[in-house]
């Protein structure tokens, strides 16, 4: 009779294993749970797709520091010709991330921008001048970040089923959720077995071993996205054994 049992290839195990879970109604995922959003969420899986609830960002944006002005004004503005606007009516001082005023459609960034006084002379006071003074044109929305530039609402976001990046983090934030609905942990019992073993950090003697395996697999367990259950050193004694194995069945998924 022979000591162990007949090999078979990998591919097979895999399958026959597939193949049990799905007969057993665990094909799918164990169970969903509602998180908040916060760092922590790396590697946990989507569990639903994730739809954007606004857009990002959610009005048009200045993406320069300068004046939002309308484009038409400046149409015909050179180096030899240029173009003066009133501030506060032809043009408003924005910084990056405003809003843009209902009626303009472009920025001009500030260092293209010739401050100018009451008496039409260049002062220092850019950000709050009495005028400005154009010497270049520029199309509309230049230098402006459109609403829904980069998410529009009701887009999808992510997949259901996908391993969450810190990018992704960043971009179901931006799309208006607080929470996200990840697949559940599987909870895996690790049982290590043998009356020769002993714990690590206890001193050691001939014939002992350190008992390090659960440690591994453990945290291979958590790197592949799972919840290590590790369980106290079981001497090689059955009902021992049998107990702590009945006691890992009910606690874990596998």
């Amino acid at each position: 009779m022979p000591v162990y049992l007949q090999d078979i290839p990998l591919s097979e195990a895999v399958d026959r294993f597939e193949k049990a879970l799905e007969a057993a109604g665990l094909g799918g995922i164990l169970g969903e749970e509602s998180l908040e959003l916060t760092e922590n969420l790396i590697g946990r899986v989507t569990a639903r797709a994730v739809w954007a609830r606004i857009s990002s960002p959610h009005y048009h944006a200045a993406a320069m520091d300068g004046f939002a002005l309308r484009a038409e004004d400046i149409a015909g503005a050179m180096p030899t010709s240029p173009v003066t606007l009133a501030v506060g009516t032809q043009a408003v001082y924005v910084d990056t991330g405003d809003p843009l005023p209902l009626w303009a459609n472009t920025v001009v960034p500030i260092e293209n921008v010739e401050a100018l006084d009451p008496f039409g002379q260049v002062t220092p006071e850019n950000r709050h001048p009495h005028s400005i003074r154009l010497r270049a044109a520029l199309p509309p929305w230049s230098h402006v970040r459109p609403m829904g530039e980069d998410i529009v609402a009701t887009q999808l976001v992510l997949p259901a089923g996908h391993v969450l990046r810190p990018v992704d983090l960043g971009a179901v934030a931006a799309a208006g959720h607080d929470h996200i609905v990840v697949s559940r942990k599987p909870r895996v019992a690790i049982l290590p077995t043998g009356t020769e073993l002993i714990p690590i950090g206890q001193p050691i003697e001939s014939g002992r071993i350190i008992e390090y395996n659960s440690l591994v697999l453990a945290a291979q367990v958590n790197q592949w996205g799972g919840e290590a259950i590790r369980y106290p050193i079981t001497p090689d004694e059955y009902p021992l054994i049998r107990t702590r194995v009945q006691e890992a069945a009910e606690q874990s998924d596998l």
